[in-house]
């Protein structure tokens, strides 16, 4: 398997995982607690991966931490983990919910890989763009 197929595959494996749990989640479970505890552990996961990376490790952080995108990136969860709780909670389905956000987002990001990363949008992607926006639009019906 290609390194890209297999990120792929880890990808839609997590988010397969990540919208079950979330869907499941008992309705007394309360999300600054929750998430505390999810990204505490993650973080604990994360930390021991350092362990097995063969590049600067924990050193490389300090960079980083100084670019505003890990800040984007942090409020960004954030924002994902309230809004899917608060999707689930106020009644969306789980076959609607992850289709109706991706399609809206995949939408915004080809406008902004067109006027920020210098992306080309070509007559196969503006047809894929329609077919994603369409099949959210049958999936929510």
């Amino acid at each position: 398997m290609s390194a890209r197929l297999a990120s792929l595959a880890v990808v839609v494996t997590a988010l397969t995982g990540y919208h079950l749990a979330q869907k499941s989640m008992p309705t007394t479970v309360r999300p600054a607690p929750l998430f505390a505890f999810v990204y505490g552990a993650a973080a604990l996961v994360m930390v021991s991966a350092v362990a097995f990376d063969r590049t600067d490790g924990l050193r490389s952080v300090t960079g980083p931490a100084s670019h505003w995108a890990p800040w984007a990136l942090v409020l960004s969860v954030a924002g994902i983990e309230l809004g899917v709780y608060a999707m689930y909670r106020t009644g969306w389905s789980i076959s609607t919910a992850s289709v109706s956000t991706q399609a809206i987002v995949a939408a915004i990001l080809v406008v902004v890989g067109l006027w920020q990363f210098g992306e080309h949008l070509t007559p196969i992607r503006l047809g894929g763009l329609a077919m994603c926006v369409v099949g959210a639009g049958l999936v929510a019906r």
